[in-house]
């Protein structure tokens, strides 16, 4: 074993051993400093350094007994030492018996130098969610007795610190250490100090830091359920004995759920904190964490952008809308943003129905900063059924910009329940396969002078491989069935006119005396008939900018024009975090 400078002798309540894990900081145990206020501190390597004085920041009121939890101090240095401090394994690198001889660093009675011990950790079974057992490594080895409390526990074959020795066992030589994820638990200081694979330190430190700026702000089991809950029926059970703070979740997130690629369930988190942060600078910087930390994931694999013949690649953001459970009025709106494969939340809360415009308003330029630059700009509201002919297209753009949104970008609707549906998902697919072959658009004409029935025209609709046009908006029990007709035979874009005709219809069909949503059909083929249908959501934009300009006396046809446009293959479901052991 290669000296370790950074070994020192702790005297306050009692005599221990401690480790420098910064040029000022120390850890050891709590029962070792008994409650003192302030600590001596005498490096082993450098016996002509003398005693150094140090107050004790962590851990100075923990009044314990062997058992107990938390058994963690931190000293602080009155002054900075040019001593290298300890350096920390990964907090997944493995260290069980048989592969990996362990040894600590102590102080016993009558050995004021210090003396080494040896050890082997049976297992990586955590013991009551907290401890690590120790076993001598051979039956001559020096057992561990009073004096080694706050040792560090080093692999001999890296010299990186694995955990502390917080208690020995009566008898057998052995005892219990924190491992170094337990140790992070109960000092946040030091998440920056234990490398986490896929992590940088210094993106672990700032998240730490903006959590404990949020210490407050909501019970940690209910933001951990909150993130988790959503993607997981089962998600991993919380540590034993719960959560310890904001923080504590952080770093159960960070350590201990096992994610697919692209997930990222610490920037869930870190979204969810943003939503109820109080200062606008930590509500800015967590968002901003949450969206670096989803850039740096990884992508599910290859995958080819339905993009053709020169067709509009787009670049989706997502709006999700739906009924939370929590109450009539209560609903849960999340967004996210889409690229490679990948669907990112931004964004989400539960609110009562007359906030949720201001709500999207507010988080949209969030899930811009995420999308992919090199498309086109795409706002999709995934909506319930009974909102499918709120006029989303029509809210404000922003809080400054009063601008009709669907005049601002290409904004179309989906049903929530058909994107749930797989069956319907499979369908869609399908049908855009044979869409994509056309260079134009044909449409079917529903037409609002005379009664259809729904499950005929369900039937009817199969396999057309045709847009739907709906001569009046799904105001009445006849209407709305027309349109879950179309719904259920996977029609992937449908449009009606949010007014509808006064519903006398005359005999003489000439289109001076046709009904209003007969002239409105007539103008969706002559306008939308030789495009695409992939393209459609740009030139419906295009005529919603007509409408909003136009000053003539009678209302522009397509003033109102409500736009359902599904491709699933610009809609990934989002990824889901599987469950995994904790250890």
């Amino acid at each position: 074993m290669r000296s370790q400078s950074w070994q020192v002798q702790v005297r306050a309540g009692g005599i221990g051993s401690g480790f420098l894990v910064t040029n000022r900081h120390v850890m050891t145990c709590a029962h070792v400093v008994d409650g003192a206020e302030r600590a001596e501190v005498r490096f082993a390597q450098y016996p002509d350094l003398g005693p150094l004085e140090a107050t004790v920041i962590v851990g100075g009121d923990w009044t314990g007994a062997d058992q107990a939890r938390g058994d963690v101090a931190v000293l602080e240095l009155d002054q900075p030492v040019d001593i290298p401090p300890a350096r920390f394994a990964a907090v997944d690198a493995p260290y069980e018996h048989p592969t990996v001889k362990l040894t600590a660093y102590g102080f016993p009675r009558n050995y004021d130098e210090g003396i080494l011990g040896e050890f082997r950790s049976t297992s990586d079974q955590l013991i009551a969610g907290e401890w690590l057992q120790l076993e001598a490594w051979t039956g001559h080895s020096r057992p561990l007795e009073a004096g080694f409390s706050g040792a560090a526990v080093v692999r001999e074959d890296t010299d990186e610190v694995v955990g502390m020795v917080t208690a020995k066992h009566s008898a057998g030589g052995g005892g219990r250490m924190l491992p170094s994820r337990s140790l992070v638990r109960h000092w946040a200081g030091a998440a920056g100090l234990v490398p986490v694979p896929g992590h940088r330190p210094e993106v672990v430190e700032k998240l730490r830091d903006l959590v404990q700026s949020c210490a407050d702000v909501c019970v940690p089991e209910t933001v951990y359920r909150s993130v988790l809950e959503r993607f997981a029926p089962l998600p991993p059970p919380p540590p034993a004995g719960g959560f310890l703070s904001l923080w504590d979740v952080a770093w159960f997130l960070l350590t201990e759920v096992r994610t697919v690629p692209g997930a990222a369930p610490c920037a869930d988190f870190a979204t969810y904190l943003a939503e109820l942060a109080p200062d606008p600078a930590t509500r800015r910087n967590l968002f901003t964490w949450a969206g670096n930390h989803r850039a740096g994931t990884a992508t599910l694999g290859p995958w080819t952008h339905p993009v053709r013949d020169g067709r509009t690649k787009w670049s989706p953001v997502l709006v999700e809308i739906e009924r939370s459970g929590v109450g009539h009025d209560a609903y849960l709106v999340s967004v996210y943003a889409i690229l490679d494969r990948r669907t990112q939340l931004v964004a989400s809360k539960t609110l009562a129905r007359r906030h949720v415009p201001e709500y999207v308003r507010g988080r949209l330029d969030l899930a811009f900063r995420q999308i992919d630059r090199s498309g086109e700009e795409l706002i999709a509201f995934a909506l319930p059924r009974d909102w499918l002919d709120e006029p989303v297209d029509e809210w404000h753009t922003s809080d400054d910009d009063p601008t009709p949104l669907g005049c601002s970008a290409p904004v179309v609707v989906m049903d929530l329940g058909r994107r749930r549906q797989s069956r319907l998902q499979f369908k869609l697919e399908k049908v855009w396969q044979n869409l994509d072959r056309r260079s134009d658009t044909a449409w079917h004409r529903v037409g609002c002078d005379r009664p259809q029935n729904p499950a005929k025209l369900t039937v009817k609709l199969r396999g057309l491989d045709r847009a739907v046009g709906y001569g009046a908006p799904p105001d009445t029990d006849q209407a709305r069935g027309l349109l879950l007709a179309g719904l259920n035979a996977a029609v992937p874009v449908m449009v009606w006119p949010r007014s509808g005709c006064s519903g006398q219809h005359k005999e003489d069909t000439t289109a001076e005396h046709a009904c209003a949503g007969t002239r409105f059909l007539d103008a969706l083929e002559e306008h939308l008939a030789s495009f695409p249908a992939a393209d459609l959501p740009r030139h419906v934009h295009e005529l919603r900018r007509e409408a909003f300009m136009a000053e003539e006396s009678e209302p522009h046809w397509a003033a109102g024009l409500a736009l359902v446009w599904e491709d699933p293959r610009w809609f990934p479901e989002a990824d889901i975090y599987p469950q995994s052991p904790i250890s």
